[in-house]
């Protein structure tokens, strides 16, 4: 099976990187937190793969391999949380962003504002968090969980901004799309994970093959649709705009 793991693997970063250029050479200020995503996926996948062949494969001698391994996980679990944290702020930016003009528009921002406070601080009261000296592997776990399931339920939300919306972007919808396989995979994932804990290889190409794609279809919205004029690349906030 690893065979899978490294085709997959391959199959991952040509297609991150095919939708990091197509954001690039388009509509990069509209949709710049959907670059800030992508380009950390891209950073993150090439950083782990890197330090598996450079350290953990090479590593020799039982301490050393204990070590390298210990590293490793700290790393991989530190990047999941954070990777699914950028997901859900995904799709809180990308709801705000399909909600039409108006009064409405600012209460809605300011939900989901309070959402993404709640969201931040819920793992931290829901779930025990040891240091010996790193948070044990079953809190970053159970957080990553608590991430997809709620990007997966806010993504119908977004989904439902975008049909009430009369004048929604089609190029905002397609990437919707995209961004509900990837996060829903990931949410259905962690649940197979708990029915077949004694084969996760399962769960884990099920996410790769979701997580491929979602990004496949992000390709296809960035190729299909042409950059529009200037004036009309406000479909998201700016960084420096908060909903």
């Amino acid at each position: 099976m690893n065979y899978v793991y490294d085709l997959l693997g391959i199959g991952t970063g040509i297609v991150l990187l095919s939708v990091l250029v197509l954001i690039l050479r388009g509509p990069f200020r509209r949709f710049w937190v959907l670059l800030v995503y992508v380009a950390w996926e891209l950073f993150a996948t090439a950083t782990l793969t890197i330090y598996d062949l450079l350290y953990a494969g090479p590593a020799q001698g039982k301490i050393a391999q204990e070590a390298v391994g210990k590293l490793y996980t700290r790393l991989y679990w530190s990047n999941d949380v954070i990777v699914d944290l950028l997901r859900f702020l995904l799709v809180i930016v990308l709801t705000y962003a399909a909600t039409p003009e108006g009064a409405k528009r600012i209460s809605i921002g300011r939900i989901l504002g309070g959402i993404v406070a709640v969201v931040l601080v819920l793992p931290f009261l829901l779930f025990p968090l040891h240091f010996k000296p790193w948070p044990e592997t079953s809190w970053f776990n159970s957080t990553s969980e608590l991430l997809n399931f709620g990007a997966a339920i806010m993504n119908l939300g977004l989904w439902g901004a975008l049909l009430a919306n009369r004048k929604r972007d089609p190029q905002l919808v397609a990437v919707s799309i995209g961004l509900g396989v990837v996060v829903t995979g990931a949410a259905i994932s962690y649940g197979l994970r708990h029915l077949t804990s004694d084969l996760a290889i399962l769960p884990n190409v099920f996410l790769m093959l979701t997580q491929l794609a979602g990004w496949f279809i992000w390709c296809r919205a960035f190729w299909r649709f042409p950059r529009r004029s200037p004036a009309a690349e406000s479909v998201l906030p700016s960084p420096s705009t908060s909903p």
